[in-house]
């Protein structure tokens, strides 16, 4: 953290946000083993089960559908494969069909057969296709993706990031997301190295301090004996966290991403990454489940994925736990989500510098 990001901390700290929050570090792992990079071959076994020739990329865990998320991730894989033409079908693909709203962001769902079916947009996948876009640029020194995600960015400021309890925080969308003088907002759309991205532009101070409430909020919102961040929690007017109203109370596929998303930003205090080591190290690194009910703890009887178990082994690894999570081979029809997972831990593992 650099001097003036824990300034600003500080700065909140009369609010009663930040109590028990540790400093974070963000330096390399010492001593670790350099990762074996994402490479052009694995973006091409990606490519063929999920990108279609249009350039979509089909959430095969989910009927077929397309959907903002998937392209952003879409559009970041393209470009560790190196691979620009795909890049240009995805992004094509998403300009053509998803960006229709007339504000910048993209409607977040699409089907077959009936096209865009959900107009609001969605945090997450906004910010995905802008930080892919900004990655694009640098790597091909194209000022043409640069400046469509300087547009996204400046669309999200504008419509999603608001004030809530003395933070800057990220609404998951624009529509429906205010529930009175209560918000509900999703962990795991804190994605921190796009954050870090976008802070860095001329005029991204709120992306500094958003990222900062993320740490904050993530310090707040540890419930059950594992102390795990739910899927969607609510923050009211008076800074109180709690597993939001309307949506299941659990711990699983979404905030999974949270571990992932602190890791490839490089992150490394293992205060951030115990939860997960120890729900790991309950289950032996094997047959972890996939959701955890929060508060009480239930666990699913459903596995993990590869994808999330390569998640947790990120984790065990940063928090030191020396536990290993077992990571079989992803399936032949292994879906869009799990894969997606795998390949997203090896470049955050990549990034730190250590084993995947």
């Amino acid at each position: 953290m650099t001097p003036s990001r824990r300034d600003m901390l500080a700065g909140t700290a009369s609010l009663g946000l930040t109590a028990g929050l540790p400093a974070v570090l963000t330096t390399i792992l010492p001593g670790a083993l350099r990762a074996a990079p994402f490479d052009a071959a694995a973006w091409q076994r990606y490519a063929e089960r999920f990108l279609q020739p249009e350039g979509r990329i089909v959430d095969s865990g989910n009927k077929g559908v397309s959907h903002s998320e998937g392209q952003g991730y879409g559009m970041l894989l393209a470009v560790a494969g190196g691979d620009r033409p795909a890049f240009d079908r995805l992004w094509g693909w998403t300009q053509r069909t998803l960006m229709v709203r007339g504000d910048g962001l993209a409607a977040w769902r699409w089907k077959p057969e009936e096209g865009v079916t959900d107009r609001n947009n969605a945090a997450d996948g906004d910010m995905l296709i802008a930080w892919a876009l900004m990655r694009a640029a640098e790597q091909w020194q194209a000022e043409s993706y640069r400046a469509s995600a300087l547009s996204i960015v400046n669309a999200l400021a504008a419509g999603l990031l608001v004030e809530q309890a003395g933070l800057t925080v990220l609404l998951p969308g624009r529509e429906g997301f205010r529930k009175g003088d209560t918000l509900v907002l999703n962990p795991s759309y804190w994605i921190f190295p796009a954050i870090r991205a976008f802070a860095a532009l001329p005029g991204g101070e709120r992306w500094g301090r958003l990222a900062d409430a993320g740490l904050v909020l993530l310090s707040k919102a540890r419930f059950g004996s594992y102390q795990l961040p739910p899927d969607w929690m609510a923050l009211d007017a008076g800074g109180a966290v709690t597993p939001a109203e309307g949506f299941k109370k659990q711990y699983g596929y979404d905030a999974v991403r949270v571990p992932l998303y602190l890791a490839w930003d490089g992150y490394r205090d293992p205060y951030y990454f115990r939860p997960y080591a120890a729900l790991a190290t309950k289950f032996g690194g094997t047959a972890i489940p996939a959701t955890v009910s929060l508060p009480q703890g239930t666990t699913t009887q459903v596995a993990a994925s590869v994808g999330m178990l390569a998640v947790y082994r990120l984790a065990c690894r940063i928090a030191g736990t020396g536990n290993e999570v077992t990571v079989p081979a992803p399936a032949a029809d292994e879906d869009y989500y799990s894969t997606t997972l795998l390949h997203l831990s090896a470049l955050a593992a990549q990034s730190l510098g250590i084993d995947p």
